[in-house]
């Protein structure tokens, strides 16, 4: 789909690491691939801007190796200027890019489009696939108002997270390194009311400028306090983009810091 080139491989991997914090998990339903708790558990931070515009491309994948190797979140930023710093520490929402639709589906106008935009790659968890699920603003939950069901004893998949949404969706000041409050929210990733209709949602508190050659530390960090991330095949939206919003195939929920340092040689990205 036109949306993978937007999202995708722009990125290689770095001389090292990219260094930072953060976390993202949550649950999955991928058929033949993955169904229950997930933890991505990410150690690599990327930030990469589009030559003569204003957009930017963030990873936070787990492992510092090409994306088709890896498993990770991919963010698309549209406009760097009208997040920072108007609207630093507001939720955003985060959806498909305008104009893309997938076939059958007709394009509608939209007089406040999403700003952000992210995809989740698997290719690491789900070699035998090409995943491709997509962060959107309306997603229908499960007949247990989740995005799949957590898998008992997978403890290294326990997402303590879950909990944290319900706590921070109002205090955008929060740090990334905070400990959530795990017992807002029950066992097995369950997020709402069953068939409830639910969307996907980040927060910024600090964004990269964008200047490969910024030389101000506080204009070289990014900082995103809690993202909310439902994720969805938009193959699955109804034909016609009639009836609900696609099932929702994936739940993730998180932080991350770090900041942009220019690789060697001439790399954007740490």
């Amino acid at each position: 789909m036109a949306i993978a080139a937007l999202l995708g491989a722009a990125i290689g991997p770095g001389c090292s690491q990219g260094s930072g914090s953060g976390t993202a998990c949550g649950t999955l339903d991928i058929a033949s691939c993955w169904t229950g708790s997930f933890n991505l558990q990410p150690d690599f931070f990327a930030a990469v801007t589009a030559q003569d515009t204003d957009s930017l491309q963030l990873r936070v994948q787990n492992g510092g190796d090409y994306e088709v190797f890896s498993d990770g979140i991919a963010f698309l930023i549209d406009s760097i200027s009208a997040i920072r710093p108007g609207r630093l520490g507001q939720t955003l929402s985060v959806s498909l890019p305008p104009g893309v639709t997938p076939p059958g589906v007709p394009l509608t106008a939209d007089p406040n489009p999403s700003l952000v935009h992210a995809s989740l790659y698997l290719q690491k968890s789900c070699r035998t696939q090409n995943v491709a699920l997509y962060a959107m603003d309306a997603v229908t939950l499960s007949a247990t108002g989740s995005c799949g069901a957590a898998s008992a004893g997978a403890s290294v998949n326990a997402c303590p997270l879950l909990a944290q949404i319900s706590a921070t969706s109002s205090d955008a000041s929060s740090d990334a390194s905070a400990t959530p409050d795990a017992s807002l929210l029950p066992d097995g990733g369950v997020v709402g009311a069953p068939g409830a209709v639910v969307g996907s949602t980040i927060v910024f508190d600090k964004l990269f400028d964008g200047n490969t050659n910024e030389s101000n530390a506080d204009n070289r960090l990014t900082d995103v306090p809690q993202f909310d991330l439902y994720f969805a095949d938009p193959r699955e939206i109804a034909p016609g983009g009639l009836g609900p919003p696609p099932p929702c195939r994936a739940h993730l929920v998180g932080n991350f810091k770090f900041y942009f340092e220019r690789g060697q040689p001439e790399q954007p990205f740490q």
